[in-house]
């Protein structure tokens, strides 16, 4: 509170940039106007011997008073300029007190610097909020995923301390549920890792030329090796190779997580498709399964972090709802787009699609 009282003092007896620039040009006027009345008497004197005393005296008020005018007139002038200044800064305090008001700057004069200037942090201000509210909500859902986990390591030691020490099999099941929770919050902090890294991909750094149809075949193969019991299918429509700038393993855990969810959620009817093709900007990936599918009030939120359609089911399969959220800001990172179509009870597709690069001609890879 002293503080601010303070501030508020230092700020009224300030010399502000308004009395700065008033000043300065009052006094610039004055030397010259001084200058002029110097060169001029002594002109005078040269020609007429003696200069009268009243026109010397009139000649001093005449740069005194304009001096005063000028001081008065770009006083007034630069309290019209510096006024936004004014509004930006009753905007940035606003944010300061409160980071998630709604004050914005508002419209100021014409189209120029101080415009351009209040549009910048118009900007910055909604970026930070969203960072803020982004950052508010992964606490929030870190906090929520992490005390079911935390309560259940708790009890099982509460219990061991009391009397389950002695009895070998309470002593048994309670170490392997108390493994099992570690397991999965370790899990919860890998998938917290990967997703800060999906937010934070240097794309402008990246030039990494993949080429999508290895890739592609490489996890299906693997895929196809580690689920003997599902049905694998592919569906390859390339004739020529679809080159795209992505990190290949980027590329590579986008699909790895999108196959991974297809058979966590597949049913009684155990097949995976992918399919791979191309128009003339995009290469498209999708990734097909028959299980539980998604209702269509769902749809619009599994990119969510820790959004889970059914939490309870998920969490059987080991699942935190991450893997979809990483898989969707590593795309994005690179220009693409994730989309999924789904019907309950008949499975899901989900779709990436990524920009194409041309491929390098022999030309271009000829030495000089």
């Amino acid at each position: 509170m002293i503080e601010n009282q303070d501030q508020k003092t230092k700020a009224s007896f300030r010399f502000s940039l308004r009395w700065q620039l008033s000043l300065g040009m009052a006094l610039v006027f004055f030397l010259t106007c001084c200058l002029f009345v110097a060169a001029v008497i002594i002109i005078l004197q040269q020609h007429y011997g003696v200069m009268p005393k009243a026109l010397s005296h009139w000649m001093w008020l005449i740069a005194i008073l304009g001096a005063l005018i000028v001081f008065l007139v770009s006083s007034w002038i630069t309290k019209i300029i510096v006024s936004p200044v004014t509004v930006i800064e009753k905007t940035i305090q606003a944010f300061e007190s409160d980071p998630m008001t709604p004050e914005r700057i508002p419209k100021i004069g014409p189209d120029d610097e101080l415009s351009d200037l209040s549009r910048i942090l118009n900007r910055m201000i909604d970026r930070l909020q969203d960072l803020i509210g982004a950052q508010q909500q992964f606490v929030s859902d870190v906090s929520h995923e992490l005390r079911t986990p935390v309560a259940v390591v708790k009890g099982h030691m509460e219990m061991l301390n009391r009397w389950g020490k002695d009895d070998p099999e309470v002593l048994a099941d309670s170490i392997q549920s108390t493994l099992s929770e570690v397991k999965r919050m370790e899990t919860l902090i890998n998938e917290m890792l990967n997703l800060t890294r999906a937010e934070q991909v240097p794309v402008e750094n990246v030039n990494q030329i993949t080429d999508v149809d290895g890739v592609v075949h490489r996890t299906f193969n693997d895929f196809k090796m580690l689920h003997p019991d599902f049905i694998l299918t592919f569906d390859d429509d390339l004739v020529q190779p679809a080159l795209v700038n992505i990190r290949q393993d980027h590329l590579e855990q986008i699909i790895i997580i999108l196959a991974d969810n297809a058979i966590k959620y597949s049913t009684d009817r155990k097949e995976i498709h992918f399919a791979l093709s191309k128009s003339a900007t995009r290469v498209e990936i999708g990734v097909q399964d028959f299980g539980e599918g998604i209702e269509s009030e769902d749809l619009a939120r599994v990119f969510n972090r820790f959004y889970r359609v059914d939490r309870a089911r998920s969490r059987e399969k080991g699942g935190n709802g991450l893997g979809l959220s990483i898989a969707e800001r590593l795309v994005k990172a690179y220009g693409g787009e994730i989309t999924v179509e789904s019907a309950l009870g008949s499975g899901s597709i989900f779709t990436i699609r990524l920009p194409l690069v041309s491929e390098p001609t022999s030309d271009e890879n000829s030495p000089l």
